[in-house]
């Protein structure tokens, strides 16, 4: 029998529960967009050629990134039903099967980013007659450097997604702000030199957001195997892949990685349709893009609390305080998703001015933020209920999601918008804020509907089982 339902959560303890998650997560968030629109503004004083090249092969890391978020997304949600129901070695091993996975992933994503640079970028300004070949020059550069970096950074990726799925945010904000100082601290230098350091420009960006981010994987990998904690390993025992605890990992992760490649397919034509508009539109939706990124400190933060806090109350058989945590952490990524909204639509300038000095790039990017401002709590809604359902294992119903509003509503718009009514780039951003909103609706219908309750995952997938203090099942 699954253990009775405890009475409802009162407003102070809901509160406490998702912002004592949440707060550290969007500390983190804040680190990581600060750092990334801080180098973005770096390399803006290169010219619109170096915005451009970075923001298509950021566009392009993604795509590695999604490969590994099916592990990383299937850890957190096992490791938050394993810490929930108080079973620690079974969370133990999923902590070890994700490090092998993510290893082989990182690994794979370096060889083939490394050989394949140029012609990705080639690929990225088909829709463009007169591909510039700067762009694709530094733009291959950099991609070289990120992607190299994977063979070690997987870990941050897997460190992260464990740690948060065992209700531990505050280690991760730890971590990253190791991992922005040092990419901010090799960032200029490397970038226009100084002493003895030649200027190597956009490679200078690249090498130094690289350095940064394989240090991060080891850094996260000896926080991992420290003493004490639900999720701790020692590597002087012996780690071998487990087949079992892979496959249960990859059933719920890989829903999610599909999820991620299809935004991120989605987002690769939404750039090429950009691309083919010329080298300013390029630069300005890069800098439109990580303004934006602002937004998704609240939203993120907020998800990867509803993730965790949906994902232990259901391992304990809490399915009410389940819901309840959802839709407070929702609350209060909606109010701050308000308050970037109003800074986007009345103060764009101010803000786009900070990465460049061209008048057609500010104007072009700030009409962009104007429109995007109006959909922020459509694009939080979507952000912390999918991060509630991820938790629940609702991966599948998620990705279904994604795919209808990203290629249905979001390419089709941008293409028709864009290309074919001769809207530019303000009609490609128009189709991404009607894609927030219809998005939004669907997920909040499916998260109220409460289907995400009745889902099994890893080791009590097959029924549901009272689950001892020990770990102990009782269906044995």
């Amino acid at each position: 029998m699954r253990a009775a339902q405890s009475p409802d959560l009162t407003s102070a303890d809901l509160r406490s529960s998702v912002l004592r998650l949440a707060v550290p997560a969007v500390g983190r968030t804040l680190l990581q967009t600060v750092v990334a629109m801080v180098s973005l503004m770096i390399v803006g004083r290169l010219g619109p050629a170096g915005l451009a090249a970075v923001g298509l092969a950021n566009r392009l890391i993604f795509v590695g990134i999604a490969a590994l978020t099916g592990v990383s997304v299937g850890a957190t949600a096992l490791v938050a039903r394993y810490v929930g129901a108080r079973d620690s070695a079974n969370a133990r091993e999923v902590v070890k099967q994700s490090l092998i996975l993510g290893l082989g992933l990182g690994v794979a994503i370096a060889v083939v980013g490394y050989f394949l640079a140029d012609e990705a970028l080639r690929g990225m300004m088909v829709f463009e007659a007169d591909p510039d070949p700067t762009v694709i020059r530094l733009g291959a550069s950099y991609l070289r450097c990120i992607c190299l970096s994977m063979a070690l950074g997987c870990w941050l990726f897997m460190g992260n997604a464990v740690l948060q799925g065992a209700g531990d945010m505050k280690t991760p904000l730890y971590v990253m702000a190791v991992v922005n100082a040092v990419n901010l601290a090799l960032a200029y230098p490397l970038v226009f030199g100084v002493g003895p350091v030649p200027a190597l420009g956009v490679t200078g960006a690249g090498i130094a957001a690289g350095v940064a981010r394989a240090l991060g994987g080891l850094i996260a990998l000896a926080v991992l195997t420290r003493r004490g904690g639900p999720v701790r390993i020692a590597l002087d025992r012996e780690i071998r892949f487990r087949r079992d605890v892979a496959l249960d990992i990859l059933r719920v992760g890989v829903p999610a990685a599909v999820e991620n490649f299809v935004r991120q397919g989605s987002q690769i034509l939404y750039s090429m349709f950009i691309a083919g508009l010329g080298t300013l539109p390029i630069a300005a939706n890069s800098v439109a893009m990580s303004v934006q990124s602002l937004s998704f400190m609240p939203g993120f933060g907020f998800s990867l609390a509803a993730t965790a806090l949906v994902g232990q109350n259901l391992g304990a058989g809490k399915e009410r305080r389940a819901e309840q945590a959802g839709f407070e952490a929702l609350r209060w990524s909606i109010i701050f998703a308000t308050a970037m909204g109003l800074l986007f639509f009345f103060a764009p300038g101010a803000v786009v001015r900070l990465y460049t000095t061209d008048p057609q790039v500010i104007s072009s990017a700030s009409a962009c933020l104007r429109i995007i401002a109006l959909s922020q709590p459509a694009l939080a809604a979507v952000m912390v209920l999918s991060g509630g359902l991820r938790g629940a294992g609702d991966t599948r119903w998620v990705m279904y999601v994604t795919a209808a509003g990203n290629w249905g509503i979001r390419l089709t718009g941008a293409y028709l918008l864009g290309l074919v009514y001769g809207y530019g780039l303000v009609g490609v951003w128009v189709a991404m804020a009607l894609d927030q909103f219809l998005r939004a609706l669907v997920v909040a219908w499916r998260f109220k509907s409460g289907v995400w309750k009745r889902i099994r995952v890893g080791r009590y997938a097959q029924a549901p089982c009272a689950v001892a203090t020990d770990g102990a099942d009782s269906c044995r």
